[in-house]
């Protein structure tokens, strides 16, 4: 498969998991900082959470689990690779927010063949930010690094996580956290 719903292949393959479904993983090495992927969700069709969940379970082929948050309490069911990328505590790649909806994946560190391709759910999921959110995860990760559970508040992360991670933050949540990401600055 070179393609996949419009998307070239060539830095990625996916696979299955028998323990957590699939996985997108590297094609090729991949160098630190190199730009896997770009995601522009605005132009899908976006849906309240409540209506998420209605059509999740009217058709089997909508998966809610990949769906993403796009702003203004909406989501869309996103099929793009960065929706099979699985988290973990320990990534191998970031995902910086030009927007909510507009995403870039690039390489946290070098990457080896073969390797999976994992970014930190917890510094994307704005919509569940600062306490805000409704779910937790327990973590499978396996890394030495593993918090043993996944939530979307960006504030529960240890601070130099949450250090690292600042940057790649979306602008419109660098401006509504403003204060409370100050402090994370002066804090420390």
């Amino acid at each position: 498969m070179t393609e996949m719903m419009g998307f070239p292949m060539a830095i990625y393959t996916l696979k299955e998991l028998s323990h957590k479904g699939f996985g997108v993983f590297a094609a090729r090495f991949i160098v630190k900082d190199e730009h896997i992927f770009h995601r522009d969700l605005s132009g899908l069709q976006s849906y309240s959470l409540q209506e998420i969940d209605r059509l999740a379970k009217e058709d089997s082929e909508l998966n809610g689990d990949r769906t993403d948050y796009v702003g203004h309490g909406q989501y869309v069911f996103d099929n793009s690779p960065m929706a099979f990328m699985n988290h973990s505590c320990d990534p191998s790649c970031y995902v910086k927010m030009r927007s909510i909806a507009i995403k870039d994946v690039y390489a946290l560190r070098d990457i080896e063949k073969d390797e999976e391709l994992t970014h930190d759910y917890t510094a994307t999921s704005v919509d569940q930010f600062a306490g805000k959110g409704f779910w937790v995860l327990n973590c499978r990760c396996g890394s030495a690094n593993c918090r043993g559970h996944v939530t979307g508040d960006f504030f529960e992360m240890p601070h130099e996580w949450q250090m690292k991670y600042y940057p790649y933050l979306a602008p419109s949540i660098k401006r509504i956290y403003r204060d409370r990401l100050r402090d994370l600055f002066i804090r420390y």
